[in-house]
């Protein structure tokens, strides 16, 4: 993964490539630099971005990454020929535009490039031969003051108004089997996947969260069959099966999730887990009072799952990257979830709530019928034993 960008908070530049090895399953090298935003150049209209010693060039459909890390020494030199069309996110409902607080930021992605070249580290030299993605994302917003300015907030404002509408014509107003919601699955995370299948499918999946750690996605499943036509699903619910916790902020971030989209007669079910340790880059938050740091999680992985529509049903499988976003609560880890008992089954509800603030993790069972009953239980957490990996049920 690698990551040109700019900001004019500070201002500041910032640089940033992790290379993982899939056979040992691990991160072997990285590096995260935010630097003067007079190191970093760029031309407008066309790929052409470098930060010191590396580049990205080029216009669609080729392009090329020269990576030159010297100190380290490391050096990639790629070139990117594109198999899909660009496309962007709600591109029939805002054009690519999605509201940041107060502002907006437009998203562009190509999700299936093939790539050759060369990667050189510690003189070692190994070919390149794969899948490759890229995006490009900007606009008028900050993430650490997302509600700092008014400017083009009547186009924010529009914008959010076009995606709820967008998202509740997709979204039949149902009672879910269970639904979840968590503390650092807040407005600003977002969980985001890229694949390619075996078969050359490719998808991008983004959600914004809105503090949902199960139920349904405020974001679009996005797949290309052939790199040309793209089916958005808009109508996806998510649940985590396996969590990953960092004891030092005291956050949960999944590692094995599935999705089930639908749209019209299609129907896709994917799953996606990480093969390797995952790379943890954290961006304190020195003048929040609520969360102490942005957490940017990279989890290669693989995939699986089954599409359907009226003619056919498709076995998938493939590599993917699951790139998670979250921040961490001053207040700690807090979840609470609802599952709900239908007709014919009966009428009732179970409530659960996770405070690690409090230490406490309570369960309460209201049902009406078949038979009326009320349970409380309240239990003690201790931090300490908390697994590095959880399973969900």
């Amino acid at each position: 993964m690698t990551s040109f960008s700019y900001e004019h908070d500070t201002p500041s530049c910032f640089y940033q490539y992790v290379l993982f090895d899939i056979t040992s399953k691990k991160c072997v090298l990285h590096t995260d630099l935010n630097d003067d935003i007079t190191k970093f150049h760029h031309v407008k209209n066309k790929m052409d971005l470098r930060y010191d010693n590396s580049t990205f060039t080029g216009l669609y459909p080729r392009y090329h990454l020269h990576l030159q890390h010297d100190d380290k020494k490391f050096l990639i030199d790629a070139e990117y020929n594109a198999q899909s069309l660009p496309h962007w996110i709600t591109q029939d409902i805002t054009h690519g535009y999605l509201p940041m607080g107060l502002n907006c930021y437009r998203y562009g992605f190509l999700p299936n490039c093939d790539i050759r070249g060369t990667l050189i580290l510690q003189d070692k030299p190994e070919a390149i031969e794969g899948k490759a993605y890229i995006e490009h994302v900007w606009g008028n917003w900050s993430y650490k003051n997302p509600f700092r300015t008014l400017v083009g907030v009547r186009k924010t404002l529009a914008t959010y108004a076009s995606l709820s509408k967008w998202w509740l014509s997709h979204h039949p107003l149902t009672i879910p089997d269970r639904i979840e919601f968590s503390s650092e699955n807040n407005i600003f995370g977002y969980d985001w996947v890229w694949g390619v299948c075996e078969n050359n499918w490719s998808l991008f999946y983004g959600n914004s969260l809105l503090w949902v750690s199960e139920g349904p996605s405020f974001g679009a499943l996005y797949v290309t069959p052939d790199g040309k036509h793209y089916w958005e699903f808009s109508n996806v619910h998510f649940k985590y099966n396996s969590l990953l916790y960092l004891r030092d902020y005291d956050i949960f971030y999944p590692k094995d999730f599935e999705l089930t989209g639908r749209l019209n007669d299609k129907t896709i079910h994917l799953r996606f887990f990480s093969t390797t340790e995952s790379y943890v880059y954290v961006d304190p938050l020195t003048r929040s009072r609520l969360y102490d740091a942005y957490i940017l999680c990279e989890l290669p992985g693989e995939m699986e799952g089954t599409f359907t529509d009226q003619e056919k049903t498709l076995t998938l499988k493939g590599l993917c990257k699951m790139v998670p976003l979250r921040q961490a609560p001053r207040k700690g880890h807090t979840a609470i979830q609802f599952s709900f008992v239908k007709p014919p089954q009966g009428i009732g509800m179970t409530v659960t709530l996770d405070s690690h603030h409090f230490k406490k993790h309570i369960v309460k069972t209201v049902e009406l019928t078949p038979r009326p009953r009320l349970h409380w239980n309240i239990t003690d957490i201790d931090l300490s034993t908390i697994p590095d990996e959880t399973k969900k049920q």
